[in-house]
């Protein structure tokens, strides 16, 4: 089946984008003042491409929220599994993300009740009729989605959009609350303060400095996805690495600009690296800017996105709907 075309986003759309993934809850006004337009426009602009489904709001995992909570595994599928059986993977809640490579469907499963857990929900993709090829379980996630960027706002402007009220010095919230405010804005991350509170039953104050102090804890990140092709980015890959000290290499390969997932498993090439870019040629510069001391030993094209932080992606990258996420 032919991939259909995705109309390409325009400079001022991008820089929407790039801003809102900076700061979902930004006024309109501040995000107009930052990409040099007017409110008004700035709304119109991004009310179009929310009713295109080419770009949309959403609450991130964070690596940080994982490593206190999360056991996470990468795990392969054999190409043999038919559309209805990605389907029904795709409707599970712990099946976080899901990828079509060149080397099968890869899925990336999470539980927060330990790796027996992780086990059997590895068990629940083969009863729901997929041939699973290999499991990888996760040392540790040093990059996720929720931090990759747009790089279309200057860094001046990423500054003016980084600013935020002064840190109280306050503790972080417990998970358990992060969990809460985080499935409350599952929605709409950019509910009203005052809405919020209803839900959570504090005072508008308490709700609004809970986000705040979760935001900075880096234990929830509100931001913005957009269909990657429309973007200009219609090439992906992932990446096997062995490296002589892998947590440097993890931390290396997270500061290109292309890569939006990072992690060290438990296996005989422990990193890997998911990138996207515009053309696959791209893929020997990037390996070169990670710096010596890194063999990659295993490259997969991603042929196209299924499911990405919870949300069904059409053959042209962008959202049909959304499989709200618990693990």
């Amino acid at each position: 089946m032919d991939t259909p075309e995705t109309e390409s986003l325009g400079e001022l759309d991008l820089a929407i984008v790039h801003a809102l993934q900076i700061d979902a809850r930004a006024p309109w006004t501040k995000i107009a003042a930052t990409v040099g337009a007017d409110a008004a426009t700035v709304a119109r602009h991004w009310q179009a491409m929310s009713e295109e489904s080419l770009a949309w709001l959403t609450g991130w995992p964070t690596p940080e929220r994982w490593s206190t909570t999360t056991d996470v595994a990468m795990v392969l599928l054999d190409r043999s599994a038919d559309d209805q059986v990605i389907e029904r993977i795709a409707g599970m809640p712990w099946a976080l993300g899901i990828d079509d490579t060149s080397a099968g469907f890869l899925v990336l499963v999470a539980a927060s009740s330990g790796l027996a857990v992780l086990g059997d929900r590895v068990r629940e993709l083969e009863e729901a009729g997929a041939t699973v090829l290999r499991m990888d379980v996760a040392a540790s996630i040093a990059a996720e989605d929720s931090s990759w960027r747009l790089a279309v706002l200057s860094r001046s402007q990423q500054r003016v959009m980084r600013q935020r009220r002064d840190d109280d010095g306050s503790r972080a919230p417990r998970p358990e609350v992060v969990a809460e405010v985080a499935d409350a804005l599952d929605a709409d991350p950019r509910m009203p303060a005052a809405t919020l509170a209803r839900a959570l039953g504090v005072s508008e104050a308490t709700a609004r400095r809970t986000v705040d102090r979760s935001i900075a804890a880096g234990l929830l990140r509100l931001g913005c996805d957009v269909a990657m092709p429309a973007a200009g980015y219609r090439r992906g890959a992932v990446l096997w690495a062995r490296a002589d000290d892998v947590d440097d290499a993890a931390v290396r390969a997270q500061h290109t600009a292309q890569t939006h997932r990072v992690g060290v498993l438990v296996g005989p090439a422990p990193l890997f690296v998911c990138v996207r870019a515009r053309t696959l040629t791209a893929l020997t510069g990037i390996e070169r800017d990670w710096g010596e001391g890194i063999e990659v030993v295993d490259r997969w094209t991603v042929l196209r996105g299924i499911k990405r932080n919870g949300h069904l992606l059409d053959a042209a990258g962008r959202t049909r709907g959304r499989v709200p996420l618990t693990w």
